[in-house]
């Protein structure tokens, strides 16, 4: 849990979910999202160390890992169900 990776895995994965998303639902007008909410994302990964290592409690530190794996789950989950719905189509 080195505080200095929630930088680039939560800005990753927040931009990924914000740019797939409307792209697996075929609503493409809204992948002006990540441009306009682009600069937040990035100062909310790039002050996430700087808080880690101020407050290192255990509460602090779960869920600022928690909001930056949260996009991940979402992905994985969106990727089962794509596999699970082309099976059924199959048979």
């Amino acid at each position: 849990m080195n505080p200095e990776m929630l930088t680039p895995i939560g800005t990753i994965g927040w931009f990924a979910m914000l740019v797939i998303g409307p792209i697996r639902r075929g609503r493409f007008g809204e992948l002006v999202l990540p441009l306009l909410f682009g600069m937040g994302v990035i100062d909310v990964w790039a002050v996430a160390p700087a808080q880690v290592s101020e407050d290192t409690s255990w509460k602090t530190v779960s869920a600022v890992w928690m909001a930056a794996l949260l996009p991940y789950a979402i992905m994985v989950f969106w990727m089962v169900k794509h596999v699970l719905n082309n099976k059924r189509a199959i048979q």
